[in-house]
């Protein structure tokens, strides 16, 4: 029996396509803190500083370890030579969280009905990796759609210190919730991350592809759908 099902964030629920124009307000808003204490910084040293450790960012989220704001902040401030004020900094590490909001995610058709479908006799989870925005920017997203009390555990990658799919970012909501993993399943769309690390933790899975359709149907997955009308049967069949 299944008394726990755990949603994925990104392109499970909702589908970003505005990353570049959040990069781009991150680097403005950065260069603007910077030349107030530094004038003779110019724009292209700030982007070039920011693209350097988004490198560095995107380095390290490919060996599966997160990043924080406030690293990624001191990583462009190291590559220019300067330092300035807490306060300033804080700010700007703030802002680089915090801009998802300015241009929030799109919530994918039929989801909302799925966590309600979902939430049917279940407790929920979201897991997710956060990238730049963290958990409690989630959050904020979450509840503008209504949809932050149907869940009753969160793992957040910038919270836990892991990315999944490392067994502690599924342990923390089994732990929090007190339900084994037998009696679990993660719905997720990326084959490498949710349904590897659910199925090592010996959760169920479901393989969402519906805004992710260069993920392949190939899958260890026990059940792939392309379309959120298809988890009322999918969750029957677990």
């Amino acid at each position: 029996m299944i008394r726990l099902i755990t949603f994925d964030f990104w392109n499970t629920l909702f589908l970003d396509r505005d990353e570049g124009v959040r990069h781009r307000k991150r680097i403005q808003f950065a260069f603007e803190a910077i030349r107030r204490q530094s004038p003779q910084i110019e724009l292209g040293q700030v982007e070039s500083a920011f693209a350097m450790a988004h490198q560095f960012f995107s380095t390290q989220w490919g060996r599966m370890q997160a990043v924080s704001m406030k690293h990624h902040f001191e990583k462009m401030l190291s590559h220019l030579g300067l330092q300035i004020p807490e306060t300033d900094a804080s700010g700007v590490v703030d802002y680089f969280e915090s801009v998802l909001l300015e241009h929030p995610p799109v919530i994918i058709s039929g989801a909302p009905e799925a966590v309600a479908a979902a939430a049917q006799g279940r407790k929920l989870g979201l897991i997710s990796d956060t990238g730049y925005s963290p958990g409690r920017t989630l959050l904020k997203i979450l509840q503008r759609h209504g949809l932050a009390d149907s869940f009753h555990s969160y793992s957040f990658s910038n919270e836990t210190g892991h990315l999944k799919p490392a067994p502690q970012t599924f342990e923390k909501v089994l732990h929090e919730l007190q339900i084994p993993p037998a009696e679990a399943a993660h719905i997720g769309d990326l084959e490498e991350t949710d349904i590897a690390g659910a199925k090592q933790m010996g959760m169920r899975a479901i393989k969402y592809i519906g805004s992710n359709p260069e993920e392949t149907r190939r899958s260890k997955a026990d059940i792939v759908i392309d379309d959120w009308s298809q988890l009322g049967g999918a969750l029957a069949r677990l």
